[in-house]
């Protein structure tokens, strides 16, 4: 907001107008940009060729919108406004041509798209040209090798896209197992969600042509797949013959360690450490929900049953009269059930040691099982410190493959794009100078400016001489010198060649136009070709996935929830994964 505000008080101070015209140029140039990165060409060309404000700002909406297919993508490099109306009519969509390789084949050709298959590395990289496919890469030919031998590669190449389009050239495998995947050119995987995108690929005829071409000419090799699947299935048995039997000598472990815990009554809350808090806690979380049995109410209930049936026992009249006779009897064979059945519920009733823990963790949060689930609890400065590992660990497994680019685009780091273009800023500046800064702010050379002052103290001493002279010979010699030297000084302020742009004016812009950068990346990014995911702020990246998602979205991995229980004075968080 400041930047803006300093951008728009700057534009103001360099062009006169009234406050009514200044408000219908600030809106105007709001509507195209709000960061109002436009503002001084507009202003410029306003107040310079005196062309309606609605006519400037049409044309450079259209511009924006436009800019992409264009030559020249900078705005400021359109030195008046016919420059940039005779540029927006020039374009023409190009239609582009694909030579044949020697070592491919084309699968299928129309006026919009070519398809062909590689047959080698180097047809590979002849037609993944500009893209950043692994397969197209001339220093390892081994990720070719590796897709060809799993099935096919199919290269479908626009003819009309620009290449700044991210489907200009689209990579297909297809796997001899029948599956199939989709890169676009900057090699990023086309998820399910992607496909809608690439509906103008998927639902014209050449995939056919590809299905045809894929089934026909690799017919054995899907047919050896299949021989495979066989093999590939008893292996599978084995593995999980295998796994059965790790199973059963970890239950035999856990079991062995629980049983271990309750003799020793480890986690007895009154006398236990963090582990066992949190092993007490989760069992409260797991009665609450229905997911641990509890037999307190029956335990409860059986001893007001026992009260109740001694207190009738003790008052019935027959059993008073009799005490060992068959009332009395039936009355302790009752008794003796309802304190079997007591007995049994007490003993045999769960309790925390059927909560099982080894010692794991979930990014720091302690892992407790119960009941053949899993499920990691922790505090709230623990769960915190959990989610942001998660992420932390997650860029460091897959980096930023696994966001998509808009939201990527909302942590873009300004200041990293701005301190990586500078160099270029500055280069771009100080060789077109005429693009970016006005005439009149140019200045003569030190050199001029040094020849200037040799001859007006010439021209100073001379003058001195007229004063003093008397002779009117003498006079008329001098005089002439006088003005020939007032001449050459003329010429040298009229000559173009002695003038040039002060540095301090070329900072100046160098630094406007790193703010421009600072202030929105994302359209210089986007202009200069840039992979953004070399500019993120991760720490406000993680921030921003937290403020998004929550926890519970990552950490608990089964469901996705984040649960908490309030425990002996303080809230835990439980998430099941």
């Amino acid at each position: 907001m400041l930047l803006t505000e300093d951008r728009i008080s700057k534009v103001k101070e360099k062009y006169y107008f009234s406050p009514k015209i200044w408000d219908d140029i600030i809106e105007a140039s709001y509507s195209i940009a709000p960061n109002h990165k436009y503002l001084d060409w507009i202003s410029k060309i306003i107040k310079n060729e005196s062309i309606p404000i609605n006519v400037v700002a049409d044309k450079v909406k259209e511009f924006d919108k436009v800019r992409s297919s264009l030559d020249k993508k900078d705005l400021y490099q359109y030195k008046s406004f016919d420059d940039l109306v005779n540029s927006i009519e020039n374009r023409n969509v190009r239609r582009r041509s694909f030579d044949d390789h020697k070592e491919s084949e084309t699968v299928y050709e129309d006026d919009d798209f070519k398809v062909i298959v590689p047959k080698s590395h180097a047809s590979s990289c002849y037609y993944g040209a500009g893209t950043k496919w692994c397969t197209a890469s001339r220093d390892n030919e081994n990720h070719f090798k590796n897709y060809n031998q799993k099935g096919k590669l199919f290269y479908i190449l626009s003819k009309t896209l620009p290449t700044s389009n991210r489907f200009y050239k689209v990579a297909l495998l297809k796997n001899y197992s029948g599956d199939e995947t989709f890169f676009d050119a900057p090699d990023k995987q086309l998820s399910l969600a992607d496909m809608d995108e690439i509906d103008f690929i998927t639902s014209h005829p050449l995939m056919k042509s590809i299905n045809t071409y894929f089934n026909f000419e690799y017919a054995d090799e899907i047919k050896k797949i299949s021989e495979e699947e066989k093999e590939r299935v008893l292996r599978q048995i084995a593995r999980e013959q295998e796994w059965a039997e790790r199973r059963a000598n970890r239950l035999r472990r856990m079991t062995a360690a629980a049983q271990a815990r309750k003799d020793n009554d480890e986690w007895n809350p009154q006398n236990t450490d963090s582990i066992g808090i949190r092993a007490n806690a989760l069992m409260e979380y797991l009665i609450e929900e229905g997911e641990f049995p509890n037999a307190d109410e029956e335990i409860t209930e059986i001893e007001d049953r026992i009260v109740d049936l001694q207190n009738e026992m003790e008052n019935n009249p027959e059993v008073i009269n009799d005490p060992d006779g068959d009332v009395a009897q039936d009355y302790g064979e009752q008794l003796n059930e309802l304190e079997e059945e007591l007995v049994d519920l007490i003993e045999n009733q769960p309790t925390v040691y059927d909560i099982w823990y080894e010692d794991n963790s979930h990014y720091g949060l302690p892992v407790f099982e119960y009941d053949g689930e899993e499920y990691a609890i922790g505090d709230d400065v623990e769960a915190d410190d959990a989610i942001q590992e998660y992420h932390e660990s997650l860029i460091d497994d897959i980096g930023f493959d696994g966001f998509d680019n808009n939201f990527l685009s909302y942590y873009v780091d300004g200041v990293q794009v701005a301190d990586y273009l500078e160099d270029w800023i500055r280069s771009d500046i100080e060789e077109n100078p005429e693009i970016y800064l006005d005439e009149d702010d140019r200045e003569l050379t030190d050199s001029a400016k040094k020849e200037i002052e040799k001859l007006e103290e010439i021209l100073g001493d001379l003058n001195d001489n007229l004063e003093e002279t008397d002779d009117d010979g003498e006079y008329d010699v001098i005089w002439d010198e006088i003005t020939e030297l007032e001449s050459q000084i003329e010429n040298i302020k009229d000559d173009e060649d002695n003038y040039e742009w002060p540095e301090d004016e070329i900072d100046n812009m160098v630094e406007y136009r790193l703010d421009d950068i600072k202030n929105d990346p994302m359209p210089w990014i986007e202009d200069y070709g840039l992979d953004l995911r070399n500019f993120i702020d991760v720490d406000d990246l993680i921030d921003g996935i937290i403020q998004n998602d929550g926890r519970g979205n990552s950490l608990a991995s089964y469901d996705g929830y984040e649960n908490e229980i309030a425990y002996d004075g303080e809230w835990f968080y439980i998430y099941r994964i």
